[in-house]
């Protein structure tokens, strides 16, 4: 198909249905109900809501959305980037559609903004960057901190994770820091910079990169804890990282503490991003 722009459209593009144009939603999301983000054929799931309420919207047709990544079950999600075709029929304005989808959603999801993009535009390709943050708890756990962060046994020495991070920040082969990488055909990502923010009783890790691997930053937020608690020693985060085998690293850090914060599709904004408060008092 060729649109009147001259704009070419793959047959993987091409909707079952004429479209008027393409849009970007940033989706919010609160994991803790969900097997992740993308359709499965097990499991709750907010690719599978969103498209489903789209398609009612639409008068039953099959809308496809297309995600920025995968997230874990129990991740969570501020700024998760997700488009599709817009049917051109029912014509539906931008804020309408966004605040139709609000009312008619379920609680955990919500979507904060939706722009329109170039018909070529894909969510993943097309980043440029990503932000996520990893949540610590330094105190006591009660019902509103359980689902949203990870409960430490003990103050961290925060000094030593920053060491540590510094090893980490920059391009390297991640290989240690990823679960099943025989199904990764390349670990080499880059990491622009990990910074540690404490508001109140929570930890917050920032972790701002060009992309990460399956479970990457979940690994990184394990070893930093270890080396945080004393269990490991700074300089333990470079020969581990020089290994490139996930055997020599450290625990897993469970999936409730992570947010997916933003996806970048502009260079200067990862340079402008800033974690100003807890992820979920945003």
């Amino acid at each position: 198909m060729i649109l009147p722009d001259g704009t070419k459209i793959t047959r993987i593009d091409q909707p079952p249905y004429e479209a008027e144009e393409r849009y970007l939603m940033e989706v919010m999301f609160d994991g803790t109900g969900f097997s992740g983000w993308q359709c499965q054929d097990n499991g709750r799931t907010v690719q599978e809501e969103v498209q489903k309420l789209l398609s009612k919207i639409y008068a039953d047709l099959p809308i496809k959305v297309s995600g920025s990544s995968r997230t874990d079950a129990g991740v969570h999600a501020i700024g998760m980037a997700a488009s599709f075709a817009a049917p051109l029929r029912p014509a539906i304005e931008r804020e309408k559609l966004r605040l139709a989808l609000n009312r008619m959603l379920p609680p955990d999801i919500r979507i904060r903004k939706i722009r329109a993009v170039p018909w070529d535009f894909s969510p993943r390709f097309n980043a440029v960057g990503k932000a996520y943050v990893y949540v610590l708890n330094l105190s006591e756990e009660n019902p509103f901190s359980s689902n949203y962060s990870w409960q430490l046994r003990k103050y961290p020495d925060l000094d030593a994770m920053r060491e540590a991070a510094a090893y980490l920040t920059g391009t390297h082969d991640f290989s240690s820091f990823v679960v099943d990488r025989s199904k990764i055909d390349e670990a080499v990502r880059t990491i622009f910079r990990i910074e540690f923010e404490r508001f109140g009783n929570y930890l917050c890790i920032s972790y701002v990169g060009n992309s990460f691997l399956y479970k990457m930053i979940r690994c990184l937020t394990g070893l930093l804890v270890e080396i945080g608690l004393g269990d490991l020693g700074p300089h333990d985060a470079k020969a581990i990282l020089n290994a490139r085998d996930r055997k020599c690293a450290p625990q897993t850090a469970p999936p409730h503490g992570l947010f997916l914060m933003k996806v970048f599709f502009d260079e200067e904004e990862i340079q402008k991003w800033q974690l100003r408060r807890v992820p979920f008092q945003m």
